[in-house]
């Protein structure tokens, strides 16, 4: 299957990116990483308020966070290995 095309103003014809994939900018990462620290907090906190009154939720939610973390250390590590590229 070919490249999709379309035409800019000019005429000139440019490969169509719309769908295309590309590696997230070092900001968008980093606002990833505040953004899955934030939920983690707030996940935590609720999972301390219903321990003793729903364990399930709370362990469900103790889940969700220690899901969130892992993927929070790997953001954190694709940053530190953006950051020492950079240098």
């Amino acid at each position: 299957m070919g490249v999709l095309e379309r035409s800019n103003p000019d005429g000139k014809r440019v490969p169509d990116t719309k769908w295309s994939i590309s590696m997230p900018t070092l900001a968008q990462m980093t606002g990833s990483l505040h953004i899955h620290n934030f939920y983690i907090g707030k996940l935590k906190a609720k999972q301390e308020q219903l321990f003793d009154s729903d364990p399930d939720l709370a362990m469900l939610l103790d889940n969700v966070a220690a899901i969130l973390s892992e993927h929070a250390a790997a953001l954190a590590e694709d940053i530190a290995d953006m950051e020492d590229d950079d240098t």
